[in-house]
């Protein structure tokens, strides 16, 4: 079946997946047809089991590599990324939906979000989704903005080969693709209003292999292939997360699948 809109994310955390999933049902209504992709290392929980549009796929590789398996797997004209601890708000992703068919081909949506513990983080100033803002992603123009929850059509996603599975968490290569793509000649447009809460604590055992990654491998990664005089290509092999190790050692350590 084809569908409108394919919501792809890594997921582990099942205890947070029914309130994820009905709030996901508010946020799109009734009118698009729409399928949830999952990808992670434990077993799909009763509640989500048999819901007829739900596909869970198990893997236990980094988040970067369940993201792009997830995106693999879909067949919906629109790709909206998504992580497990958010809360989407009602008919949020609708009004996007809508917004994506009067849009070109090759732009996308940057949606706004919050983060915080109980998901009640502050309301981000709108300086926040412009690179300049970060001064680890000052190597592009000013006027290039940020994708951390995106909204694509699929096949322009797959185009450019999606995110580079070299990194390990789905961070900094969200910005490497944001600028590739912006590069190419893509406008990113900002959702109208506040697409999803995040239940973020930087201090949980959750987050230790997340940051890891980041402190260890993806930052130097992202200042290596931004260095000047370093050519980096605009679209990249979309299958490259098939070369990402099947075991995430900063999670899972050196399990045998």
């Amino acid at each position: 079946m084809k569908y409108k809109l394919s919501i792809c994310l890594p997921a582990h955390r099942t205890h947070l997946w029914e309130n994820f999933y009905n709030s996901l049902v508010e946020s799109i209504g009734d009118k698009y047809s729409w399928e949830l992709i999952m990808v992670g290392p434990k077993s799909h929980p009763s509640f989500i089991k048999n819901k007829p549009h739900v596909k869970f796929i198990k893997d236990y590789g980094s988040p970067s590599r369940c993201g792009q398996m997830a995106t693999s797997e879909a067949t919906g004209e629109l790709m909206m990324m998504a992580s497990d601890d958010g809360l989407f708000v009602r008919g949020a992703i609708e009004q996007n939906i809508e917004l994506m068919d009067t849009l070109p081909r090759e732009d996308v949506l940057a949606l706004r979000f919050t983060e915080g513990r109980s998901y009640k983080g502050a309301t981000m100033h709108p300086e926040y989704w412009m690179a300049h803002h970060h001064p680890p992603l000052r190597v592009v123009p000013p006027d290039y903005k940020i994708i951390l929850l995106g909204m694509f059509r699929l096949d322009y996603f797959r185009e450019m080969g999606g995110w580079d599975c070299r990194f390990e968490h789905l961070n900094m290569n969200g910005h490497d693709l944001a600028f590739r793509m912006q590069k190419n000649g893509t406008t990113v447009h900002m959702s109208p209003g506040l697409v999803c809460n995040h239940d973020w604590n930087p201090n949980s055992g959750d987050h230790i292999p997340v940051q890891a990654a980041y402190d260890n491998c993806d930052l130097k990664l992202f200042k290596e292939i931004t260095a000047p005089g370093h050519n980096r290509p605009l679209k990249i092999d979309y299958d490259n997360w098939k070369k990402s190790p099947k075991v995430w050692k900063r999670r899972f350590g050196d399990l045998s699948v």
